[in-house]
């Protein structure tokens, strides 16, 4: 019905909202940059269970947030530079395009679940670095293989939180 297509709206909203403030807590952190990206994951989950369109949302939402997160930078003359639509962009496109090819391709069980997200964390990351680079300058501190190699080996456990939260049906030929 209409209210349960709202209420998941907003319970996946709530999903996010974590997430976001997950990735901008110091509680996952190993050492001094080595930490997950709880959205990318939230939006692979996502557009792998619901589709393209779910992707496209969630991505596009879950990278604004990220992208809040990156804070300002104050340039020329005081004007604060805000660094929108960089993980936005490359989230909602990754997660319409996992949704449209990847679900197909996908059979859920640990280790397609631990290299899939390590393979769109890195995607995701050199994405957004690339758009980072191409409107704004290069960035030291982002981190690639440290960040998707910590995302594939948590994403099980995340999914599987996922899972239940969601109580979404685990996707066809799957063996958790």
């Amino acid at each position: 019905g209409g209210s349960g297509m709202i209420l998941e709206k907003i319970v996946i909203f709530a999903g996010i909202l974590v997430a976001y403030f997950l990735n901008g807590s110091n509680l996952f952190e190993l050492g001094k940059s080595i930490k997950p990206d709880f959205m990318i994951l939230l939006v692979t989950f996502f557009a792998l269970r619901k589709g393209a369109l779910s992707g496209l949302w969630i991505g596009f939402f879950g990278g604004l947030l990220s992208d809040a997160g990156l804070g300002g930078e104050i340039g020329a003359g005081g004007i604060i530079h805000y660094k929108v639509g960089l993980h936005s962009m490359s989230f909602s496109l990754l997660g319409y395009a996992i949704g449209k090819f990847g679900r197909s391709a996908y059979s859920e069980n640990f280790l397609s679940v631990c290299v899939v997200n390590f393979a769109i964390t890195l995607v995701s990351r050199l994405l957004t670095y690339f758009l980072f680079v191409i409107f704004f300058h290069s960035n030291e501190n982002y981190g690639f293989l440290t960040t998707s190699i910590y995302n594939g080996a948590i994403a099980p456990i995340v999914f599987f939180i996922l899972t239940w939260a969601y109580r979404l049906e685990p996707a066809e030929g799957s063996n958790i």
